[in-house]
């Protein structure tokens, strides 16, 4: 059961170590695969938080501008790029050139949008808990050099079993064909399996397929969720 003991700040089952968190089963469930979104689950949604970036760091004023460059819209250069169809230093060669970047500062565009994503409350903890007894995927629509960034800053995928990313069967996540690839790779059968994703519809697809489906919303909200499953976890944070 997704347990929390407070005692002055925060305190929790566990070894005493100062401002470290701690989780662990509680005991065994029928869930074999458990899949994970990455933007929006494991980390922040950080594409939100860039746009903001780059609205104030070049001062433009068309908020929905940016938003197409940066989004998934099938015309744009975001969706391309998340495809595998176009890399990323064509990307800000064409974005820089409509947003009117100068040269020799298109190459701050990655480094704002791709900083802007941070692991989510906890889950560092969770997932490498998980890993001891699930076997784990990641399932994201997502960019090459991207991934290369997060890993090399937050050293992540080492925990996961299997990666399916977009732009490497130039599949949306909004294509169900990607969900057969997903099925293809959980190792066990689709009702076994539970994917946690931030979208709704990506769930729907999920589903219709036979697996199980958590919206993500907190990580709180996410182990509160897991009891569902007999996914019991203790989490436990130490903050003297």
């Amino acid at each position: 059961m997704y347990e929390i003991k407070k005692i002055k700040k925060y305190d929790f089952l566990g070894e005493s170590t100062p401002n470290k968190c701690t989780i662990g089963f509680n005991n065994s469930n029928l869930i074999k695969t458990i899949v994970f979104d990455l933007g929006g689950v494991f980390f922040t949604n950080g594409t939100y938080y860039a746009v903001d970036k780059i609205q104030k760091q070049w001062n433009i004023k068309n908020r929905r501008l940016v938003e197409f460059f940066f989004g998934n819209n099938p015309a744009s250069e975001g969706n391309l790029v998340r495809l595998g169809l176009i890399t990323m230093d064509e990307f800000e060669d064409s974005v820089s050139r409509k947003l009117c970047i100068p040269d020799s500062e298109k190459r701050l565009i990655r480094e704002l949008w791709f900083s802007s994503y941070t692991p989510n409350y906890l889950m560092e903890d969770v997932v490498k808990t998980l890993s001891r007894q699930y076997r784990l995927i990641v399932f994201s629509g997502n960019i090459k050099e991207r991934i290369e960034y997060l890993d090399d800053r937050y050293d992540f995928l080492k925990y996961f079993d299997e990666y399916l990313f977009s732009y490497d069967y130039q599949i949306h996540k909004g294509d169900k064909e990607f969900y057969y690839e997903l099925i293809n790779c959980v190792d066990c059968d689709p009702e076994n399996a539970l994917l946690i994703d931030d979208s709704q519809s990506h769930i729907d697809h999920a589903e219709s397929l036979g697996l199980k489906g958590i919206k993500y919303t907190s990580t709180e909200q996410m182990l509160s969720e897991f009891q569902k499953y007999n996914i019991n976890m203790f989490v436990n944070i130490y903050n003297t």
